[in-house]
């Protein structure tokens, strides 16, 4: 006589199954439900790994991660080179991690239609930020405006050392003319963590005002980013 075998109850199959799987459903209904911005940082990078590493249990390289990187932000602002050396990141890791970063980029650069520099004033100030924070090197962008303070667009225009940034205003005159720019701010970032203005800061921005200004062409402003603290030359009136 044959010998019928009951079928496995539902609670004995699914526990064949990994506990991630459980975890990644939950996580997935949290974020239809409540929204992205209801995770923290570690819940974020999960999601991203768990979608570039869909059979693993993602949670410890994601803690991993911002051991090394600190933030979310960190992690997805790291060099290529540095993230192929962890173990257990692979190239859909990195892909979707530099995708995440273009994409953002692409979404926070100012608006160059209709509006004028001041009403895009947060969206300049979180693209620079964006841009600049991370970096471990000096970097200028140059915003350039027209006569109606409309965004004409944005250069990430010289890299410089961890502490250091020759400025050369003869090369930013010559890309404000042929931009036809009635305005300039300047932006650069100290890796330091310091906001404040260096003596050769402000002796450089001297230069390049009068250089700009022999022209007709205005300095705008000065903005150092630092973390996430900015300091502007014009609203502490350095800028003559």
């Amino acid at each position: 006589m044959t010998k019928v075998v009951p079928p496995l109850s539902s609670s004995v199959a699914d526990s064949s199954k990994p506990d991630y799987l459980g975890h990644r459903a939950r996580m997935r209904e949290k974020l239809l439900s409540k929204g992205a911005e209801s995770f923290s940082d570690a819940e974020l990078l999960e999601m991203i790994l768990m979608t570039a590493l869909p059979r693993r249990d993602v949670k410890p390289l994601a803690k991993q991660l911002l051991r090394q990187f600190i933030t979310l932000s960190g992690v997805v602002h790291a060099d290529v080179t540095v993230l192929q050396q962890i173990k257990g990141v692979k190239e859909s890791v990195i892909s979707l991690l530099k995708l995440i970063e273009g994409t953002c980029r692409v979404l926070l650069k100012p608006d160059t239609t209709n509006k004028t520099v001041l009403s895009e004033w947060n969206q300049i100030i979180d693209y620079c930020r964006f841009n600049l924070s991370h970096k471990n090197q000096e970097h200028l962008y140059l915003i350039y405006l027209d006569k109606s303070m409309k965004l004409i667009t944005v250069d990430d225009f010289q890299k410089g050392s961890s502490d250091k940034l020759p400025i050369f205003p003869q090369e930013i005159l010559k890309r404000a003319l042929n931009l036809n720019a009635s305005s300039v701010i300047m932006v650069h970032n100290h890796p330091s963590g310091e906001a404040r203005p260096s003596r050769e800061d402000l002796i450089q921005t001297e230069n390049v005002r009068v250089y700009l200004l022999n022209s007709g062409i205005q300095l705008y402003d000065h903005l150092i980013i630092a973390d996430h603290k900015i300091y502007s030359f014009n609203n502490k009136s350095l800028i003559g």
